[in-house]
């Protein structure tokens, strides 16, 4: 697999078939397939040319968002297919609906039901995010450092003071009770960007310290999942289960290898989840 060919796919993408119509949509451009879950003539159109190129790289089943939406059972390939694409071709299609730069092009590559490799372009600033498995993740090319979350003295972040972002959006009145009952022990809880390849980001920017979400689409997380493992953190659910993009399962925690359990058992108690041993 050419890890250059796919992030050159993606800026040809970028270039193509979304960057032309941000800030320049016509009304007739732009659906709606729920409460403010937009899909665009962008979004489309650069899911055919990411799944066309792709499939020239390695020849497999391309799992898209928008293929998805037409054919429902779509991702359950991805638990047992020997390889696989997910693609999210405009990640934070709301923000760019509304003119915001916030959103991305991400790009998984998996084998026997796990990302082995991600990619997040940033088409209006140029930044892309690489991971492969064993062999680190990089920004614009450049090594990203490991995460480390050290004692406060050493300029390292404690629990009680970290900052998270938690989608409480898609959950039940109790669980969201629990997660702002849960800042007294693990510090500043905030909403995503609504845009995951931007929240990853965040994450290996040092932004933020972790992520929550409960809801777990393939193509909103494979693609960071890949990135940020290679970048030391932990991505599991939120019972202990490991990640893999095509099983359904509890809430998804990001965080730096170090306190994941620590976060986890936070979160996991107050939420009347059973966090395995």
């Amino acid at each position: 697999m050419d890890i250059t060919r796919v992030a050159l796919a993606m800026t040809d993408a970028a270039d193509a078939e979304i960057r032309p119509r941000f800030r320049a949509l016509a009304d007739g451009d732009i659906a709606l397939k729920g409460p403010n879950d937009y899909v665009t003539e962008a979004d489309k159109n650069a899911e055919i040319f990411l799944t066309r190129r792709l499939r020239e790289i390695v020849d497999a089943p391309v799992v898209g968002e928008e293929a998805t939406a037409d054919n429902p059972a779509l991702p359950d390939l991805l638990a047992d297919a020997s390889a696989a694409w997910v693609v999210d071709p405009v990640d934070g299609t709301y923000h760019f609906v509304h003119g915001s730069e916030t959103y991305a092009v991400m790009v998984a590559y998996m084998e026997a039901g796990v990302a082995t490799a991600g990619w997040i372009l940033h088409p209006e600033t140029g930044d892309l995010y690489i991971g492969v498995r064993g062999k680190g993740a990089t920004l614009n090319g450049k090594p990203i450092p490991a995460r480390v979350v050290g004692d406060a003295a050493s300029g390292g972040r404690t629990l009680g003071t970290l900052r998270g972002a938690a989608s409480a959006r898609y959950v039940d009145p109790d669980a969201r009770y629990a997660l702002l009952e849960a800042q007294a022990s693990i510090g500043e809880i905030a909403e995503p960007r609504m845009c995951a390849g931007w929240d990853y980001a965040d994450l290996l920017l040092g932004n933020t310290d972790y992520l929550l979400f409960s809801r777990t689409h393939p193509w909103d997380h494979a693609p960071g999942a890949a990135i940020v493992r290679e970048a030391g953190f932990t991505v599991r659910r939120l019972d202990g289960a490991e990640y893999l993009p095509g099983v359904p399962g509890a809430p998804l925690l990001t965080a730096p290898d170090e306190i994941w359990l620590d976060v986890a058992d936070a979160l996991a108690s107050r939420a009347g989840i059973t966090l395995r041993a």
